[in-house]
């Protein structure tokens, strides 16, 4: 059984990526990662959380302007975030598709790798199986 513990992390801490005028700093454009990583970061907002629907619109569009200046597998990650970001699509899909991401990185875990390539293959026999015994 898998348990996911949230927890609750204040939007405001995402003010320290803002200049006086209240704009993200242009710095953040050369980090596509990071920028990656905030975008995706933005789709667990709550209502009233308006410094992270702005995050959203700021990395949307600069992430849309460097996907095609990119390098695989960087940009091809970026295109399926852009397409569908992780929290918004089927668990076990999206694990697969990041494991593929996280695999072409050159510095991956080689540990980390297989770890996650066993823990998707072992799920996946136990849904295998479950089904089989299910269509008996």
């Amino acid at each position: 059984m898998c348990l996911m513990c949230w927890v609750h992390v204040d939007a405001n801490v995402f003010n320290k990526f803002k200049d006086k005028k209240g704009n993200f700093f242009n710095s953040t454009i050369g980090d596509v990662r990071g920028m990656l990583n905030l975008y995706e970061a933005t789709h667990l907002r709550v209502h009233g959380e308006d410094v992270l629907d702005q995050a959203l619109a700021f990395c949307t569009t600069r992430l849309q302007s460097v996907a095609t200046q990119l390098s695989s597998p960087l940009a091809t990650q970026v295109i399926h975030a852009l397409k569908q970001p992780i929290h918004k699509g089927m668990p076990r899909v999206e694990a697969k598709q990041y494991i593929s991401f996280y695999q072409q990185e050159d510095s991956h875990d080689e540990t980390l790798l297989k770890l996650a390539k066993l823990d998707f293959n072992r799920l996946q026999k136990i849904y295998h199986k479950e089904l089989c015994e299910i269509t008996k």
